[in-house]
């Protein structure tokens, strides 16, 4: 996701990673998190 304009960073302001099946925390996150993780899916598909 190194493309990314958005980025989620912890409390302790480590970069969050998303993760591959994407989480209920994304969730919570509305609209932010859905598109970070959509994001996520396609990195993933487009590696062989």
């Amino acid at each position: 996701m190194k493309n990314s304009k958005i980025q989620l960073i912890t409390e302790d302001g480590q970069p969050f990673e998303i993760p591959e099946g994407g989480s209920l925390g994304l969730l919570v996150l509305g609209y932010v998190g859905l598109m970070l993780w959509r994001e996520k899916r396609r990195e993933l598909r487009k590696e062989p």
